[in-house]
């Protein structure tokens, strides 16, 4: 059976821009700069979120902790799963920060 022939496959060689012509052909500076000034934006939200995270994580430990020891919510024994969400009732809608990375300011 015969196989149909390959194409040669040639690269372009690279074309050299002048100077006076390279802004019609790359973006302006200004491009670069507000996506830059985006990404920075977005890194301090990150890092944001994370200690807010970190922190949550912190409080988590400690209940998880406390729970451990035989806390005891009205002379009843309660599962550590009970004993958090207990406690957390009373708090759930006032600590929880917004984690939307994709928000906008």
């Amino acid at each position: 059976m015969l196989s149909k022939p390959r194409k040669k496959s040639r690269l372009d060689p690279p074309t050299v821009v002048p100077a006076d012509k390279a802004a019609d052909v790359f973006p302006s500076v200004r491009y670069f700069q507000i996506h830059f000034e985006f990404l920075q934006e977005q890194l301090q939200l990150i890092l944001r979120n994370q200690e807010s995270l970190q922190q949550q994580m912190q409080q988590l430990e400690s209940q998880l902790s406390r729970s451990a020891q035989g806390i005891r919510l009205n002379g009843k024994a309660l599962s550590p799963i009970e004993r958090l969400t207990a406690n957390r009732k009373a708090t759930q809608d006032t600590d929880t920060p917004n984690l939307n990375v994709t928000e906008r300011r």
